[in-house]
């Protein structure tokens, strides 16, 4: 075997690195065009083969792009600095420190990250679970989920963890939290006094954790929910409005949407929702810090509690 038939044989086709990556075919090859990367070579039948340097490059820059940073500015950077922004954006060490509580700890982030890595996922649902138990639903979102969410996001940035180790984690946390939901007592607080929130994500918008920590906590705080779960078309959250009589319209947002995505969904859904349904939008879309006139950002899930209170504020009847 020749050199270049050695090369080739090490290659993969521009489908499997579609599906390993994430970067659509038609991506790579605009990038190829216009910034000379990737670069792949060609089969006997002229097919893009590309090699594992090249391969080992795009995930790169495809957790940069999860991450915020526009392909232009990072496809022509040497791998070099690639990792070293990848590093800036995960942290050295970004472990959560151990916090007593009553009846014992709560193990730190880094212990639930090895039980995900050594996939024993029933034991990872049942510590979650003890946490649940001795925090308190509130409380286990604020100082274990959240946290937690932001550490094995940073992991997967470092390439510690693979997608399927990722979606476990997902998986996971959402039988805890569906069942922390289910177990929140029912409130005697009147009807006028609970708003109606409907809750969902952007068709552009595939994560919903954030969207299930939002229902827990608003939950908690006696409103009624209704969650539509990912990827909801505009027309139907509209549709979904009305028909639930609404009162709240709730987005999660993560990294993945274009600024312009998340803009322009805002935009529309504030345009033609009644203007006595009101709009909130949340999570770490930098596009957030933009949110056009009308739509109350949420900064924290903490100011969910804040948003609630404002709300039935705005909506107490009046005193004679």
């Amino acid at each position: 075997m020749n050199e270049r038939s050695h090369s080739i044989a090490l290659t993969v086709g521009i489908a499997a690195v579609e599906r390993d990556t994430g970067i659509p075919k038609d991506t790579l090859r605009v990038w190829e065009r216009r910034y000379g990367f990737p670069m792949p070579l060609r089969g006997v039948l002229d097919e893009r083969l590309y090699p594992p340097d090249q391969l080992e490059k795009l995930r790169l820059i495809k957790r940069l792009m999860s991450a915020g940073h526009r392909p232009g500015r990072i496809v022509q950077l040497p791998v070099e600095q690639l990792e070293a922004l990848v590093r800036e954006h995960a942290g050295v060490d970004s472990g959560v420190a151990r916090s007593s509580v009553r009846g014992g700890e709560v193990p730190t982030a880094r212990f639930y990250l090895q039980l995900l890595k050594q996939h024993d996922a029933e034991r990872l649902r049942r510590e979650l679970l003890q946490s649940q138990m001795r925090l308190g639903l509130g409380r286990f979102i604020a100082e274990v989920v959240a946290p937690l969410a932001t550490e094995v996001g940073e992991a997967w940035m470092r390439g510690d963890l693979e997608i399927f180790e990722e979606h476990q984690f997902s998986e996971t946390v959402y039988r805890v939290l569906r069942a922390g939901i289910s177990g929140v007592p029912s409130t005697d607080m009147p009807a006028a006094a609970r708003p109606r929130v409907l809750l969902t994500t952007i068709p552009n918008e595939p994560h919903g954790l954030g969207l299930l920590m939002a229902e827990a906590m608003l939950v908690l705080e006696g409103c009624q929910c209704v969650s539509l779960g990912v990827q909801t078309p505009v027309w139907n959250m509209l549709l979904a409005a009305q028909a639930h009589r609404s009162d709240v319209l709730v987005l999660s947002f993560s990294s993945v949407p274009t600024q312009a995505q998340v803009l322009d969904a805002l935009t529309e859904l504030r345009e033609k929702l009644p203007s006595g349904v009101e709009l909130w939008a949340g999570g770490s879309a930098p596009a957030l810090k933009r949110a056009p006139s009308g739509v109350r950002v949420i900064r924290a899930l903490a100011s969910l509690a804040e948003a609630v209170a404002d709300w039935r504020a705005s909506h107490a009847p009046a005193v004679d």
